[in-house]
């Protein structure tokens, strides 16, 4: 068991390492509002994984038998009472991203609802399990999580089916909303079916954090985000040589910014160019860093900005 809980730990990290990896370079990419949303999503899952499921484990390992059992089950309750607000703001974020994605706006008073709502749900939840033994609370805890996920992820899906946004496109968005409610029901099925704790919980954080990799996996390597950029290509103006002269931009990254502004991908502009694809990272890196832009769509502007002052 312990080989066990070691291998799905290490593949939990590096699922959570990847995933974040993963959107930070599609923002780098793609400054969209909706991937930053799903970024924060799976910093805050990642949070109440580690925190809140893995840190039992960690309890166990470390005290073994050495505390009593009254003082290990109050810990082990706190703990897990601990990590539920990471849960909370997980949520959130996966509402906001299925309507970011969908192109609906995110009203401003639906935050703080959601977290009054939610925030006063913990409370008494914690006023329930208060002199509750941890098997007690973890099957309250249980029946908690079921039934907010499972709403929750199927609020996002609902929303994604039918969204009205061109990037990701409808095909896109059926498929992330397949992903999310799929993620959310395997979850709330081990937690209810699945009798033998461990096995529970080990089960349940794999599928945790299989679900907050795969979203970013298909947005990378599957979904069409080209829309993202503005609409038809940007034709150069005469101003750019003064700016590839202030610059001291070189030929070949002159090569890439043409590119870019035409509204090719990486791979587009590496197949394009005949280059492989981490040399067009490597060049759009030191673009960034010359202009002094954080993305493309900042890059783009600056361009748009020279040929407006013509």
């Amino acid at each position: 068991m312990e080989l066990v809980s070691l291998i799905i730990f290490i593949f939990s990290a590096a699922m959570a390492a990847g995933s974040i990896l993963l959107l930070s370079r599609l923002l780098e990419s793609y400054p969209a509002s909706f991937l930053r949303s799903l970024f924060y999503h799976n910093i805050f899952i990642s949070a109440f994984g580690f925190y809140g499921i893995w840190g039992q484990f960690i309890i166990v390992f470390f005290t073994g038998n050495r505390l009593a059992p009254e003082t290990f089950s109050t810990v082990s309750v706190i703990s897990l009472l601990l990590g539920l607000p990471f849960l909370v703001f997980g949520w959130m974020m996966l509402l906001k991203f299925g309507a970011e994605a969908a192109g609906f706006r995110f009203r401003s008073y639906s935050t703080p609802l959601f977290l009054l709502v939610n925030f006063g749900i913990i409370i008494v939840l914690g006023f329930i399990i208060r002199d509750m033994v941890f098997s007690e609370a973890l099957s309250l805890f249980k029946y908690y999580y079921a039934v907010a996920a499972v709403l929750y992820s199927a609020t996002a899906a609902f929303i994604l089916i039918r969204g009205k946004a061109d990037s990701p496109g409808r095909p896109d968005r059926h498929y992330l909303a397949g992903i999310i409610a799929a993620g959310a029901v395997m979850q709330a099925a081990v937690l209810l079916f699945i009798p033998y704790p461990v096995w529970m919980a080990l089960i349940f954080v794999f599928l945790l954090f299989a679900e907050i990799t795969l979203l970013p996996l298909f947005l990378t390597y599957q979904a069409d985000l080209r829309p993202c950029f503005p609409p038809g290509p940007l034709m150069l103006p005469l101003g750019m040589e003064d700016l590839i002269r202030r610059h001291d931009i070189s030929p070949r990254e002159a090569d890439i910014i043409t590119e870019i502004c035409k509204g090719l991908s990486n791979q587009e502009i590496a197949d394009k160019l005949f280059i492989s694809l981490q040399t067009v990272k490597d060049h759009t890196s030191r673009i960034y860093y010359k202009t002094n832009v954080r993305n493309r769509m900042q890059l783009m502007t600056l361009v748009r900005g020279l040929y407006d002052r013509q």
